[in-house]
């Protein structure tokens, strides 16, 4: 902790009773107005003028004046107090009717999915606050864009970015029936090497399965690889190979039979998804990002 912190936070009670000695007229008043004894308000003053080195007011039983140091130097007390006021004020207003801007990015498919009802619920509740959206599949630099809330799949780099996790979306392995007609469904995990798969993300060199508290990772390739997971879907559709698909987009097909699970004996590493922000936000983007939390888990 910096040493210098409990002199400087002395320092400004000081300041903040001597602008209300200064206001009210009187030592006893402002300790009326502060809920203090004038002991104790005559003891931050003391504590003030020893610090300063100067004597700040003039006083006995029956009257008060400033010295010209104090003259001075209550106009910078007042500043604060009044700084003070304002901001207290300010973030009632806040919490009143928020107003102002957030920027948030998240991609098309996950956030037409998740993201963009959340924030028809959040606009509904908050009708003050204007959004920025912008919908990406690329991990922008938030930085450099002026955005402040992101919404990306992990596991996350190092950064100096805050993450929140947000939801784990359970994933499963699909194909269509169209493509295991034409490939026999695998039996096992280690015939998926030899299976055709539609690769999202880009980077998709293997695939982590799990049964009965063993993992195996096992290396896929195939003739589509797509930066988009609405692509990805489409593809599986169409009987291109097979993918691991979260639970949201494989429901439905499933459901009406234009998708099959594949190995539903395995299990699939979730998608985990976050919200990440710098380190310093403003306060409506703190209350979008809290309010996608809350909505996450079934709070709002």
């Amino acid at each position: 902790m910096d040493e210098s912190l409990p002199s400087v936070l002395d320092e400004l009670r000081g300041m903040a009773v001597f602008a209300t000695v200064v206001r009210c007229g009187s030592f006893a008043a402002g300790a009326r107005a502060l809920g203090l004894t004038r002991a104790v308000v005559s003891h931050h003053v003391r504590a003030l003028e020893t610090r300063i080195g100067v004597p700040l007011a003039q006083r006995s039983t029956r009257s008060f004046s400033l010295t010209p140091a104090g003259e001075a130097f209550r106009v910078h007390c007042e500043r604060l107090l009044d700084e003070a006021h304002d901001g207290m004020r300010g973030m009632e207003l806040l919490r009143a009717e928020p107003r102002g801007q957030v920027r948030i990015t998240c991609s098309h498919h996950f956030g037409s999915k998740r993201v963009l009802p959340a924030l028809l619920a959040f606009r509904r509740r908050y009708p003050s606050i204007r959004l920025h959206v912008a919908m990406s599949d690329a991990n922008v630099d938030l930085v450099q864009q002026g955005i402040e809330l992101a919404v990306r799949a992990g596991p996350l780099g190092d950064s100096d970015l805050v993450a929140r996790h947000l939801v784990s979306e359970p994933t499963m392995l699909c194909a269509a029936p169209s493509y295991l007609r034409r490939r026999p469904a695998p039996a096992s995990a280690a015939e998926l090497a030899q299976h055709r798969w539609v690769l999202y993300p880009p980077s998709q060199r293997s695939v982590r399965l799990g049964q009965a508290g063993q993992e195996a990772e096992v290396p896929v390739d195939g003739d589509i690889v797509t930066d988009s997971a609405a692509a990805r879907l489409a593809f599986v559709l169409a009987g291109e190979g097979i993918a691991r698909l979260p639970a949201y987009d494989a429901a439905t097909p499933l459901a009406s039979g234009e998708l099959v699970q594949v190995l539903p004996q395995l299990q699939t590493a979730p998608l985990e998804i976050f919200v990440v922000h710098g380190r310093r936000i403003g306060p409506s983007a703190r209350l979008l990002r809290d309010f996608l939390l809350a909505s996450a888990k079934g709070e709002d």
